[in-house]
Formats: C-alpha cells, sequence, structure tokens
C-alpha cells in the first residue's frame, strides 16, 4: 500500500512540473541575430581567410560574425537567365509572395543570387587576387569567406528588366523603391546601405530575409 500511495505522488508531482519540460520550438532558420557559431566551424573559417591573405582581425575590425551555412535548401525564383536558385524554405517562400505582390502593383522583380555556399564565396575572392585585385578591393566587393549572407540561405540579390545584374543602378528603378516601401512587410531587408558598418560598397540589390519579420498576407 505504501508503494502505491508514492506512485500516485509521483505522478502529482509530474503533472505539476513547468511547461519548461515541453519540447522547444526549433529556432528559425534566419534569424535577426545569429547565435555563436561551433568552434570547429569557426576555426574552419579562420583557416581558409589565412590562406586568402585576410588579416586575423579583419572580421572584428569590420563587425563581422561567422555565420552558419544553410542546409535544407528548397528552389527560390530562378535567376535572370533561367538558372536554378535555392534558399532556405521560409526565405524562398516569403519570396515568392514579395514577387506575386511586386507584380500585382505592375512592378517585376527577379533573381539575380540567392544561396552561395563558403567555396563559391572562396573562389570568387581567389579569381579577383589572380586577376591582380588586392585583398582589401576584394573584400570591398564580396563578403569574407565563412561571414557572408548569401552562405545562410536567407540572403538574395535582386534586380529588374533593363537593370544589369548586381548594378548600383538597380537603385533608381521603380522595383528600388516598391522593395524600400514594402520589403520589410515580406520580412526582407536592405543588408548594405550607404556607409554600412560593415565597409562593403552600396549594395541596393542585396536583400535578406529575417524570419522574425511577420510574412505580408498580399
Amino acid at each position: 500500500m505504501p508503494r502505491l500511495r508514492f506512485a500516485s505522488f509521483a505522478v502529482m508531482i509530474a503533472a505539476a512540473l513547468p511547461a519548461a519540460h515541453a519540447a522547444k520550438a526549433p529556432a528559425p532558420q534566419c534569424p535577426a541575430t545569429w547565435p555563436s557559431q561551433p568552434d570547429a566551424w569557426v576555426a574552419h573559417v579562420e583557416e581558409v581567410n589565412r590562406g586568402l591573405g585576410i588579416p586575423p582581425d579583419y572580421a572584428a575590425k569590420h563587425n563581422l560574425v561567422p555565420l552558419p551555412e544553410g542546409n535544407d535548401l528548397v528552389q527560390a525564383p530562378r535567376d535572370v537567365y533561367g538558372r536554378k536558385v535555392e534558399m532556405v524554405a521560409p526565405a524562398a517562400a516569403a519570396l515568392k509572395r514579395m514577387f506575386a505582390a511586386a507584380a500585382r502593383d505592375g512592378v517585376k522583380l527577379q533573381t539575380v543570387s540567392g544561396f552561395r555556399s563558403m567555396n563559391y564565396q572562396t573562389g570568387l575572392i581567389r579569381r579577383k587576387l589572380k586577376n591582380g585585385m588586392t585583398i582589401q578591393k576584394a573584400l570591398s566587393i564580396n563578403a569574407v569567406p565563412g561571414y557572408s549572407e548569401h552562405q545562410t540561405g536567407c540572403a538574395v540579390d535582386l534586380t529588374t528588366p533593363g537593370v544589369p545584374a548586381a548594378d548600383g543602378s538597380f537603385a533608381r528603378s521603380e522595383a528600388f523603391t516598391w522593395l524600400q516601401q514594402h520589403g520589410a512587410a515580406f520580412g526582407f531587408h536592405l543588408s548594405f546601405p550607404p556607409g554600412n558598418k560593415y565597409g562593403y560598397e552600396y549594395e541596393p540589390w542585396h536583400w535578406r530575409y529575417i524570419a522574425s519579420e511577420p510574412a505580408h498576407s498580399r
């Protein structure tokens, strides 16, 4: 009999435990602030950047933090050349909704680039160095490998008909004006405005999806 009373008491205690023991919701794939990355990944990023001749204090001086590489990628709208573009699922879905809303307003948005792996980003820098560009100039154009928003699968480069890909003239287009007015409603934000804290050149075409922003239902 005492054993039965003890079992009943244990059941009552378990029922009274706080909800903290319940399963936690998964973290968003495209958070506003990225968590610290595993030591092994950070060490790999640092090794790659040493091989490119990037100063060891470059990231810290430019307010950069190591970023994860996206996984579970899905297809986003194809690029201006008809090639496949991938992003993480919530970003791709939000991008499709944004494209549809822009089209209803008579604005045509086009994809230039989505997910790019760290290896791909490293190749971009190496090609510039091989062609005689200084590392300082290369890093004002392309993100440091391991720190690129593109590698997260949450960022996209955009254009519109009549504007060359990744060209500053996009800032004078109707499409850019529309993005400034409506992009945030779909979770998309301009990453590198003029005079940005990262030291990158102004990139009116580069937009990052942040999952904490509510998606628009237009």
